[in-house]
């Protein structure tokens, strides 16, 4: 996952830099720094938006 398929995931899901780190188990200025590009996105995090798109449960919680 690059900068700008993090930016486009973010839109698509109409969530701000705040709601997406919450999401993705961040923080805000992760975001940021990995939106502007400074930092690369870890894969965790391209993994946890993996599952955000495929609408997968939260770990640890059993599907209802």
């Amino acid at each position: 996952m690059n900068a700008d398929e993090l930016v486009e995931l973010r839109k698509r899901f109409g969530w701000s830099q705040e709601v997406a780190a919450r999401q993705l188990g961040c923080s805000k200025r992760s975001i940021t720094n990995w939106e502007k590009g400074i930092n690369p996105i870890p894969d965790s995090i391209a993994l946890a938006a993996s599952a955000v798109c495929m609408n997968l449960p939260k770990y640890g919680k059993p599907p209802d």
